[in-house]
Protein backbone atom coordinates (compact mmCIF):
# COMPACT_ATOMS: atom_id res chain seq x y z
CA UNK A 1 0.00 0.00 0.00
CA UNK A 2 1.60 3.14 -0.88
CA UNK A 3 2.19 5.15 2.58
CA UNK A 4 1.26 8.25 1.12
CA UNK A 5 -2.31 6.97 0.08
CA UNK A 6 -2.34 5.21 3.83
CA UNK A 7 -2.10 8.73 5.78
CA UNK A 8 -5.06 10.22 3.36
CA UNK A 9 -6.78 7.69 3.75
CA UNK A 10 -6.36 7.31 7.76
CA UNK A 11 -7.46 11.43 7.87
CA UNK A 12 -10.92 9.83 6.47
CA UNK A 13 -11.10 13.32 4.93
CA UNK A 14 -14.13 15.35 6.22
CA UNK A 15 -17.13 14.23 3.69
CA UNK A 16 -15.84 10.75 5.44
CA UNK A 17 -15.96 11.20 8.45
CA UNK A 18 -19.37 12.84 8.27
CA UNK A 19 -21.11 9.46 6.18
CA UNK A 20 -18.84 7.25 8.96
CA UNK A 21 -20.77 9.12 11.77
CA UNK A 22 -23.98 9.26 9.50
CA UNK A 23 -23.93 5.52 9.25
CA UNK A 24 -23.15 4.87 13.32
CA UNK A 25 -26.12 6.84 14.01
CA UNK A 26 -28.67 5.26 11.76
CA UNK A 27 -30.12 1.64 11.02
CA UNK A 28 -28.73 -0.35 8.27
CA UNK A 29 -29.58 1.63 4.94
CA UNK A 30 -28.95 1.02 1.58
CA UNK A 31 -25.93 3.21 0.04
CA UNK A 32 -28.93 5.08 -1.91
CA UNK A 33 -30.73 5.64 1.53
CA UNK A 34 -27.99 7.46 2.89
CA UNK A 35 -27.06 9.12 0.02
CA UNK A 36 -30.78 10.58 -0.13
CA UNK A 37 -30.78 11.53 3.53
CA UNK A 38 -27.30 13.28 3.69
CA UNK A 39 -28.69 15.11 0.00
CA UNK A 40 -25.16 13.45 -1.47
CA UNK A 41 -25.31 12.41 -4.80
CA UNK A 42 -25.08 8.76 -5.03
CA UNK A 43 -21.72 7.99 -6.72
CA UNK A 44 -20.00 10.25 -4.17
CA UNK A 45 -21.26 8.11 -1.74
CA UNK A 46 -20.88 4.92 -2.87
CA UNK A 47 -17.36 5.79 -3.36
CA UNK A 48 -17.11 7.12 0.31
CA UNK A 49 -18.63 3.59 1.39
CA UNK A 50 -16.13 1.57 -0.72
CA UNK A 51 -12.92 3.72 1.32
CA UNK A 52 -14.27 3.21 4.55
CA UNK A 53 -15.43 -0.75 4.18
CA UNK A 54 -11.13 -0.86 2.60
CA UNK A 55 -10.34 0.10 6.23
CA UNK A 56 -12.75 -1.73 7.37
CA UNK A 57 -15.14 0.41 9.03
CA UNK A 58 -18.52 -0.09 7.52
CA UNK A 59 -19.47 -3.53 5.95
CA UNK A 60 -21.93 -4.33 2.64
CA UNK A 61 -24.04 -7.38 3.74
CA UNK A 62 -26.12 -9.50 1.71
CA UNK A 63 -29.48 -7.41 1.24
CA UNK A 64 -27.79 -4.48 0.15
CA UNK A 65 -27.46 -2.85 3.23
CA UNK A 66 -24.90 -1.54 4.97
CA UNK A 67 -23.40 -2.14 8.47
CA UNK A 68 -21.05 -1.06 11.14
CA UNK A 69 -19.71 -2.81 13.91
CA UNK A 70 -18.17 -0.89 17.28
CA UNK A 71 -16.07 1.69 16.24
CA UNK A 72 -14.10 0.64 19.56
CA UNK A 73 -12.82 -2.27 17.53
CA UNK A 74 -12.82 -1.36 14.14
CA UNK A 75 -10.60 1.90 14.36
CA UNK A 76 -8.47 0.22 17.24
CA UNK A 77 -7.81 -2.39 15.08
CA UNK A 78 -6.69 0.64 12.31
CA UNK A 79 -5.01 2.24 15.03
CA UNK A 80 -2.94 -0.46 16.85
CA UNK A 81 -1.86 -1.41 12.90
CA UNK A 82 -0.60 2.30 12.30
CA UNK A 83 1.25 2.34 15.48
CA UNK A 84 3.12 -0.42 14.59
CA UNK A 85 3.79 0.66 11.40
CA UNK A 86 4.96 4.21 13.08
CA UNK A 87 7.13 2.06 15.20
CA UNK A 88 8.70 0.24 12.89
CA UNK A 89 9.51 3.82 10.96
CA UNK A 90 11.03 5.55 14.10
CA UNK A 91 13.25 2.46 14.60
CA UNK A 92 14.17 2.52 10.65
CA UNK A 93 14.67 6.35 11.22
CA UNK A 94 17.28 5.71 14.29
CA UNK A 95 18.90 3.13 12.68
CA UNK A 96 19.65 5.88 9.77
CA UNK A 97 20.65 8.73 12.28
CA UNK A 98 22.95 6.57 13.87
CA UNK A 99 24.60 5.51 10.52
CA UNK A 100 25.03 9.47 9.60
CA UNK A 101 28.72 9.33 11.31
CA UNK A 102 29.59 6.33 9.45
CA UNK A 103 28.33 7.89 6.34
CA UNK A 104 30.28 11.26 7.07
CA UNK A 105 33.36 9.74 7.41
CA UNK A 106 33.03 7.23 4.04
CA UNK A 107 31.76 10.72 2.40
CA UNK A 108 35.12 12.38 3.77
CA UNK A 109 37.45 9.18 2.96
CA UNK A 110 35.80 9.35 -0.78
CA UNK A 111 36.75 12.62 -1.34
CA UNK A 112 40.57 12.30 -0.08
CA UNK A 113 40.65 9.24 -2.75
CA UNK A 114 38.89 10.95 -5.08
CA UNK A 115 39.81 14.95 -5.01
CA UNK A 116 42.56 16.95 -4.91
CA UNK A 117 45.14 15.87 -1.95
CA UNK A 118 45.08 19.27 0.65
CA UNK A 119 47.67 19.98 3.12
CA UNK A 120 46.84 19.07 6.67
CA UNK A 121 48.37 22.65 7.34
CA UNK A 122 48.88 25.72 6.47
CA UNK A 123 51.42 28.02 6.51
CA UNK A 124 50.42 32.00 7.67
CA UNK A 125 53.12 34.63 8.18
CA UNK A 126 53.86 36.36 11.32
CA UNK A 127 52.13 39.62 10.33
CA UNK A 128 48.91 37.85 9.77
CA UNK A 129 49.08 35.53 12.44
CA UNK A 130 46.86 38.13 14.75
CA UNK A 131 44.24 37.84 12.30
CA UNK A 132 44.06 34.49 12.07
CA UNK A 133 44.04 33.75 15.17
CA UNK A 134 41.42 36.40 15.66
CA UNK A 135 39.13 34.48 13.23
CA UNK A 136 39.71 31.08 14.68
CA UNK A 137 38.55 32.85 18.26
CA UNK A 138 35.40 34.41 16.68
CA UNK A 139 34.49 31.47 14.95
CA UNK A 140 35.44 27.71 16.78
CA UNK A 141 33.44 26.80 19.59
CA UNK A 142 34.83 25.01 22.67
CA UNK A 143 38.33 25.46 25.17
CA UNK A 144 41.10 27.08 24.35
CA UNK A 145 44.19 25.46 25.19
CA UNK A 146 47.64 27.27 25.07
CA UNK A 147 51.03 26.23 25.61
CA UNK A 148 53.59 29.70 25.44
CA UNK A 149 57.61 28.85 25.42
CA UNK A 150 57.83 32.61 25.68
CA UNK A 151 55.89 35.02 26.38
CA UNK A 152 56.83 38.38 24.97
CA UNK A 153 55.66 37.80 21.52
CA UNK A 154 53.55 36.44 19.56
CA UNK A 155 49.97 37.29 18.24
CA UNK A 156 48.19 36.54 21.84
CA UNK A 157 49.66 40.35 22.70
CA UNK A 158 47.91 41.86 19.73
CA UNK A 159 44.85 43.99 21.04
CA UNK A 160 41.63 42.33 19.02
CA UNK A 161 43.10 39.53 19.88
CA UNK A 162 43.01 40.17 24.00
CA UNK A 163 39.32 41.26 23.15
CA UNK A 164 38.35 38.28 21.55
CA UNK A 165 40.03 36.50 24.58
CA UNK A 166 38.21 38.45 26.88
CA UNK A 167 34.62 37.79 24.70
CA UNK A 168 35.77 34.57 24.97
CA UNK A 169 35.88 33.95 28.92
CA UNK A 170 33.18 36.35 29.50
CA UNK A 171 30.94 33.63 27.87
CA UNK A 172 31.91 31.35 30.05
CA UNK A 173 34.50 29.32 27.76
CA UNK A 174 37.13 27.88 29.19
CA UNK A 175 40.56 28.91 28.38
CA UNK A 176 43.72 26.66 30.30
CA UNK A 177 47.38 27.77 29.66
CA UNK A 178 51.14 26.46 30.69
CA UNK A 179 53.59 28.93 30.70
CA UNK A 180 57.52 29.28 31.32
CA UNK A 181 58.43 29.24 34.91
CA UNK A 182 60.84 32.27 34.00
CA UNK A 183 57.31 34.09 34.04
CA UNK A 184 57.08 34.26 37.57
CA UNK A 185 60.62 35.32 37.95
CA UNK A 186 59.70 38.79 36.00
CA UNK A 187 57.62 41.15 38.13
CA UNK A 188 56.33 42.40 34.79
CA UNK A 189 55.21 39.19 33.22
CA UNK A 190 53.83 37.80 36.96
CA UNK A 191 51.61 40.88 36.70
CA UNK A 192 50.63 40.60 32.66
CA UNK A 193 50.02 36.74 34.35
CA UNK A 194 47.62 37.29 37.29
CA UNK A 195 45.95 40.00 35.63
CA UNK A 196 44.64 37.27 32.76
CA UNK A 197 44.23 34.85 36.24
CA UNK A 198 41.81 37.36 37.74
CA UNK A 199 40.27 37.31 34.04
CA UNK A 200 39.40 33.38 34.20
CA UNK A 201 42.37 32.12 33.04
CA UNK A 202 43.82 28.70 34.02
CA UNK A 203 47.10 28.46 34.54
CA UNK A 204 50.42 26.24 35.41
CA UNK A 205 53.50 26.57 34.98
CA UNK A 206 56.75 24.38 33.43
CA UNK A 207 60.23 24.71 33.05
CA UNK A 208 60.80 26.06 29.61
CA UNK A 209 62.93 23.40 28.71
CA UNK A 210 59.79 21.22 29.31
CA UNK A 211 57.86 23.04 26.83
CA UNK A 212 58.42 21.07 23.53
CA UNK A 213 56.87 23.39 21.75
CA UNK A 214 54.44 26.92 21.62
CA UNK A 215 50.92 26.05 20.25
CA UNK A 216 47.25 26.51 20.93
CA UNK A 217 44.59 23.93 20.33
CA UNK A 218 40.55 25.83 19.74
CA UNK A 219 38.09 23.29 20.55
CA UNK A 220 38.30 20.01 18.03
CA UNK A 221 38.83 22.98 15.18
CA UNK A 222 42.55 23.72 14.48
CA UNK A 223 45.67 23.96 16.28
CA UNK A 224 47.59 27.42 15.49
CA UNK A 225 51.54 26.25 16.41
CA UNK A 226 54.47 28.57 16.03
CA UNK A 227 57.95 27.39 14.84
CA UNK A 228 59.92 29.92 16.22
CA UNK A 229 60.27 33.95 16.96
CA UNK A 230 60.04 35.63 13.78
CA UNK A 231 58.89 32.67 11.85
CA UNK A 232 55.89 31.27 9.88
CA UNK A 233 52.95 30.04 11.79
CA UNK A 234 50.97 26.72 11.10
CA UNK A 235 46.92 26.75 11.31
CA UNK A 236 46.55 22.90 11.56
CA UNK A 237 42.51 21.67 11.06
CA UNK A 238 43.50 17.53 10.31
CA UNK A 239 41.54 16.22 13.05
CA UNK A 240 44.04 13.70 13.77
CA UNK A 241 46.59 16.26 14.33
CA UNK A 242 44.19 18.40 16.54
CA UNK A 243 43.62 15.40 18.62
CA UNK A 244 47.91 14.66 18.85
CA UNK A 245 47.94 18.35 20.25
CA UNK A 246 45.29 17.90 22.84
CA UNK A 247 46.37 14.59 24.30
CA UNK A 248 49.73 16.90 24.44
CA UNK A 249 48.68 19.91 26.20
CA UNK A 250 46.51 17.64 28.80
CA UNK A 251 49.98 15.60 29.03
CA UNK A 252 51.98 19.69 29.32
CA UNK A 253 48.52 20.10 31.73
CA UNK A 254 49.36 17.18 34.39
CA UNK A 255 52.92 17.53 35.00
CA UNK A 256 52.74 21.29 35.43
CA UNK A 257 52.65 23.22 38.64
CA UNK A 258 50.03 25.98 39.64
CA UNK A 259 50.62 29.17 40.36
CA UNK A 260 50.41 30.19 44.10
CA UNK A 261 49.21 33.84 44.48
CA UNK A 262 50.96 36.35 46.21
CA UNK A 263 48.04 37.64 48.05
CA UNK A 264 48.02 34.79 50.30
CA UNK A 265 47.47 36.01 53.35
CA UNK A 266 49.19 35.34 56.62
CA UNK A 267 47.15 32.69 58.17
CA UNK A 268 46.85 30.41 55.41
CA UNK A 269 50.71 31.17 54.56
CA UNK A 270 50.88 29.63 58.34
CA UNK A 271 48.52 26.55 57.29
CA UNK A 272 50.87 25.87 54.52
CA UNK A 273 54.04 25.64 56.83
CA UNK A 274 52.57 23.83 59.16
CA UNK A 275 51.61 21.15 56.41
CA UNK A 276 55.34 21.59 55.11
CA UNK A 277 56.27 19.48 58.05
CA UNK A 278 54.57 16.76 58.16
CA UNK A 279 51.55 18.03 60.37
CA UNK A 280 48.59 15.73 59.84
CA UNK A 281 44.96 17.84 60.00
CA UNK A 282 44.40 17.32 63.34
CA UNK A 283 47.81 18.86 64.89
CA UNK A 284 47.36 21.62 62.15
CA UNK A 285 43.61 22.40 63.51
CA UNK A 286 45.23 22.33 67.06
CA UNK A 287 48.63 25.04 66.18
CA UNK A 288 45.78 27.14 64.92
CA UNK A 289 43.29 26.90 67.11
CA UNK A 290 40.90 25.85 64.43
CA UNK A 291 38.18 23.13 64.37
CA UNK A 292 39.46 20.40 61.64
CA UNK A 293 36.25 20.95 59.78
CA UNK A 294 37.47 24.55 58.56
CA UNK A 295 41.28 23.46 58.45
CA UNK A 296 39.78 21.11 55.72
CA UNK A 297 37.78 23.46 54.31
CA UNK A 298 40.92 26.25 53.86
CA UNK A 299 43.14 23.55 52.12
CA UNK A 300 40.19 22.91 49.62
CA UNK A 301 39.97 26.21 49.04
CA UNK A 302 43.19 27.07 48.43
CA UNK A 303 44.08 24.40 46.24
CA UNK A 304 40.49 25.42 44.40
CA UNK A 305 41.74 28.75 43.97
CA UNK A 306 45.35 28.17 42.70
CA UNK A 307 44.72 25.25 40.65
CA UNK A 308 45.98 22.27 42.53
CA UNK A 309 45.26 18.78 41.96
CA UNK A 310 47.05 18.03 44.98
CA UNK A 311 48.83 19.04 48.30
CA UNK A 312 51.82 18.23 46.84
CA UNK A 313 51.34 20.62 43.68
CA UNK A 314 50.30 23.39 46.17
CA UNK A 315 52.99 23.02 48.48
CA UNK A 316 55.57 22.94 45.56
CA UNK A 317 54.06 26.05 44.15
CA UNK A 318 54.28 27.99 47.68
CA UNK A 319 57.88 26.67 47.88
CA UNK A 320 59.23 27.91 44.45
CA UNK A 321 57.49 31.82 45.69
CA UNK A 322 59.41 31.49 48.60
CA UNK A 323 55.89 31.68 50.33
CA UNK A 324 57.13 29.42 53.18
CA UNK A 325 60.05 31.26 54.54
CA UNK A 326 58.48 34.70 55.06
CA UNK A 327 59.88 35.74 50.95
CA UNK A 328 56.69 37.44 50.37
CA UNK A 329 57.26 39.65 47.92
Amino acid sequence: MNPHRRAVDLGLGDEAQVLYRHVLRNLPRTPEQHAEALGWPADRTTRLLRDLERLGLVRHTADGTVRVDDPRATVGRLLDGEEVELDGRRRRLLELREALETFEHDYRRGLQLSGPRTPPWDRVAPTEASAAVDHLLRTTTGGLLQVSRYVSYGPGHEEEVQRQRDRWLSSGRSLRSVFPQSVLESEHWSDWARGRAADGEEQRYLPVDAIPVAFGVFGSSAVVLSTGHQEDFLIVRDTSLVEVFTALFEELWRRAEPALGRDVSDGEVRLLELLALGLKDEAVARQLGLSLRTVRRRIATLMAEHGADTRYQLGLAAGRLGLLDGARR
